[in-house]
């Protein structure tokens, strides 16, 4: 796909899909039953409209219901709310007077721009407060109306939390289970793609979206079931290695095999495809895992499953006794990799019946690596949780060069002017034109064109339809409440799934809350379609005026990426050199930083190549498409090979110096790849990588066949040799790619 058709496909495409796996029936029940019962209530007492007001609360707080977890989801939805109802009541005071509602609703873009920095949720409360400010701005109400409209609204928010915090006790790990269900089933869709791509790596996303979710857990929770996740996300870790080490093995059984068609590498060929039939094994395995999570129950063992993996284990023994060293060496590593493996499938078995309150906690003995947590779990940075680090990120973000800060200014410039817009045009409901804005308006242009887009067809559809269909059939009270509590279910359903359905739903949903005022003209439904285009078209002239385009960044990201992965493999080098003392929570905290790091970089390509044409045509340094994807995909070879060795780190064994010395060359050749990236022209010298790591093949080989004449090489120099020829290949292909040429430095 051209960056040009995909400047406009992409939007079109994310319009049209709809991601089942985040649809949300559950919360949608819930938030729906928030709203209904101040709808409800104050129809029956005859107090209508104080309770649209309490709805309106409730509706604004069970959006933001679906952040957090648990204590994190109610301090969440506690801001949503109090912000939105401190919001109204400034709107409702001072939304009348033309001056200080512009230079108000200004204020509040700029503080909703800044929260992003601080994460999604934090950014919802943002968009939330500015929305209360400009809806309630429409009215002009005496300080007393305002404060009061505001009270409702509070206590509509206020329900929503107790709905939230009364149904922990009902629920067994709901979160939990839902977190753990969704990264194994991508787990086991990872294990599948290795058939056809056996590079392939897993989304950097999956894991720490499961960490995230574990970082509380449920309050009412037994303890044996809770810790039964943290170390379903452990072993997902563990699984993640260990699977690289084997597809690695598969796929240098099946390179043998091609090189010439001896018996030696016939044999090699059809035990890549046994290795091959145990990874899809480990994949339905997996698979069952998932759907026992998502159901709640234990996993139903398949004896086929067991079968083939018992086969294939006993096929490369009996491979095993091959001639070639070389060809024993890397299957008595797959049988390895197979039998750890294969305690971890059944640690994870046992861990979803203790999870769903089967069977008690109880380690698998079987295996000595079954149900072992790796080391280093992960946990959220303490410097974000802190009112100091917050404080340091807002210093850090306070200048022109950030983009958190130009977005902050974008959102806060256009509200202005769209609230001046709104005070000019004679048309009714003018709070639609920034509230437009505010929705659409997101830190990138795919996001804000996307969303532009959505917002646009989903009004057009959703309020323009609504608006003459109440207008025809002027509903009763009854109709509007249940229209609207269906409306918000909807909405709530689809938030995260499809934002175009969602548009519509929630557009659908505002023109009937404010029917309950009486029942809308049909010229409404053209204001409303004329202020939405309006705000798309002002979101999109904001970077037109004042860009903050991905290109600017997107080497950068790059180049983070190259370096944070050059010292995680010269970590990992250094740390085979002598495992005895190798930290190994130093290691674990070097790959998630890189897990990270690869996420954040292919976001940026994804992003800038979401950009029209000239905005990446022209990026800095003439980096161009296909150089930053050739990096992306060096990254995965060395991340591949990184992970082989992370997998098969010994506790213990021989001390193997050379490693020291190619660890130290691998981070300064990916150092040289750094500054290439950023300034652009290539650093004088490059150290001799790929003859270093062919000497310290040779003396490998030398020493295991001086130490073990009759057995060949032993599989961990095999692996070292392996990885580290992988590693090298990749680091010298980045070189290339930015412009440094390997070897232009004689070996000293």
């Amino acid at each position: 796909m051209s960056a040009r058709s995909g400047t406009w496909t992409r939007p079109v495409h994310d319009a049209i899909r709809v991601d089942r796996s985040k649809l949300a029936l559950v919360p949608a029940a819930r938030c729906a039953l928030g709203i209904a019962i101040p709808l409800v209530a104050g129809d029956l007492s005859g107090h209508l409209l104080v309770g649209v007001g309490g709805a309106i609360g409730a509706l604004t707080t069970g959006m933001a219901s679906l952040q957090g977890t648990y204590r994190s989801r109610v301090r969440i939805m506690a801001f949503a709310a109090t912000a939105f109802a401190v919001s109204a009541f400034v709107g409702a005071t001072v939304g009348h007077l033309q001056g200080p509602d512009i230079a108000v609703t200004a204020v509040w873009g700029i503080a909703a721009g800044l929260l992003v920095m601080f994460g999604e949720a934090p950014g919802v409360v943002g968009l939330q407060a500015v929305i209360g400010l400009v809806v309630f701005s429409q009215f002009s109400f005496s300080a007393e109306q305002a404060a009061l409209n505001a009270l409702w609204a509070l206590c509509g928010g206020a329900l929503q939390i107790l709905l939230v915090a009364v149904t922990w006790p009902l629920q067994r790990f709901p979160v939990e289970r839902a977190a753990s269900s969704n990264a194994y089933r991508l787990l086991a869709t990872h294990l599948r793609s290795l058939a056809s791509d056996p590079s392939a790596l897993l989304d950097p996303g999956v894991l720490d979206t499961l960490r995230a979710a574990l970082v509380e857990t449920q309050p009412w929770g037994d303890r044996a079931a809770a810790a039964a996740y943290q170390a379903l996300a452990d072993e997902a870790e563990r699984i993640r290695l260990e699977v690289a080490g084997i597809a690695r093995a598969r796929a240098q059984l099946s390179r043998a095999s091609t090189i010439a068609m001896r018996t030696e590498e016939a044999g090699a060929l059809d035990a890549a495809r046994y290795l091959e039939d145990a990874i899809a094994a480990s994949a339905d395995v997996l698979a069952g895992v998932a759907a026992a999570l998502h159901d709640g129950r234990s996993v139903v063992a398949d004896p086929e499953d067991r079968d083939r993996y018992r086969a294939a284990i006993e096929h490369l023994r009996s491979r095993a006794e091959s001639d070639d060293p070389s060809v024993r060496a890397t299957l008595t590593h797959a049988i390895g990799g197979l039998t750890a493996l294969a305690g971890q499938l059944r640690s994870v078995t046992q861990l979803t019946a203790v999870a769903a309150g089967d069977q008690p906690a109880a380690p698998d003995t079987s295996d000595p690596s079954a149900g072992r947590p790796v080391r280093g779990r992960w946990r959220p940075s303490p410097l974000a949780g802190t009112t100091g680090g917050r404080l340091e990120s807002v210093r850090a973000n306070l200048t022109l060069t950030s983009e958190v800060f130009r977005h902050a200014l974008r959102v806060g410039a256009t509200l202005a002017v769209a609230v001046a817009i709104s005070h000019l045009f004679p048309l009714g409901h003018g709070y639609w034109l920034p509230m437009t804005v505010m929705i659409v308006l997101k830190p990138d242009f795919a996001a804000t064109l996307s969303r532009g887009l959505a917002r646009s067809v989903g009004t057009l559809l959703g309020a323009g339809l609504v608006t003459l269909l109440l207008a025809a059939l002027a509903p009763s009270p009854a109709g509007l409440i249940v229209l609207t509590v269906a409306l918000y279910a909807a909405s709530i359903a689809v938030l995260r799934a499809n934002y175009a359905i969602y548009s519509v739903g929630i557009a659908s949903l505002v023109v009937v809350l404010l029917a309950f005022t009486g029942s809308p003209a049909p010229s409404l439904a053209a204001d409303r379609a004329f202020y939405t285009l309006l705000g798309a078209a002002l979101a999109l002239a904001a970077y037109a005026v004042w860009p903050t385009w991905e290109r600017t960044r997107v080497v950068d990201r790059l180049a983070d990426l190259v370096e944070i992965d050059g010292r995680y493999g010269a970590a990992l080098l250094h740390a085979w050199a002598d495992p005895s003392s190798a930290d190994r929570t130093a290691l674990q905290r070097l790959r998630l930083t890189a897990r990270l790091a690869r996420s954040n970089a292919e976001a940026s390509v994804d992003r800038w190549l979401s950009e029209p044409v000239g905005h990446h045509a022209g990026s800095p340094h003439a980096l161009d498409a296909k150089t930053a994807q050739g990096i992306l995909a060096g990254v995965r070879r060395y991340i591949w090979g990184a992970l082989v060795l992370h997998g098969q780190l010994p506790s213990t064994g021989p001390t193997r110096p050379d490693l020291d010395r190619l660890g130290d060359e691998t981070e300064e050749a990916m150092t040289a790849v750094v500054v290439a990236l950023r300034t652009g022209s290539a650093p004088a010298g490059y150290p001799p990588l790929r003859a270093t790591q062919v000497a310290l093949a040779a003396t490998l080989m030398r020493a295991s066949a001086h130490a073990a004449a009759d057995t060949g090489p032993t599989p961990l120099d095999i692996v070292v040799v392996s990885e580290t020829d992988l590693m090298v290949n990749a680091v010298d292909t980045l070189a290339h790619l930015v412009g440094v040429e390997p070897h232009t430095r004689e070996d000293s």
